[in-house]
């Protein structure tokens, strides 16, 4: 991951979200979870002249690399339900 990816799904980064993250056009509205550190303290989200780090109170500056490889971002989901017709005369349905 580069600094031009986007941090939920690594297409090429355009924009940037409320936090200062780069992200894509799809993902621009979104923003991270709450992210913490192996040590279990939570990572705040800083920027520099080289683009947006993590920074944990015990560990140090983290790379957003390395607080993804820790706290992996779980896709959103957003499946309509099915609808299900079984007749009485099937005999092998779902």
């Amino acid at each position: 991951m580069t600094n031009s990816d986007c941090v939920f799904c690594s297409r090429q980064a355009i924009t940037k979200n409320e936090q200062k993250l780069p992200t894509c056009n799809i993902h621009k509205k979104e923003t991270l979870p709450d992210m913490k550190c192996v040590c279990g303290e939570y990572l705040m989200i800083k920027e520099s002249k080289y683009g947006p780090f993590f920074i944990c109170m015990n560990c140090g500056p983290v790379s957003i690399r390395k607080a993804l490889s820790i706290n992996p971002i779980k896709p959103k989901v957003q499946e309509k339900p099915r609808e299900i017709t079984v007749r009485s005369d099937e005999v092998d349905f779902l």
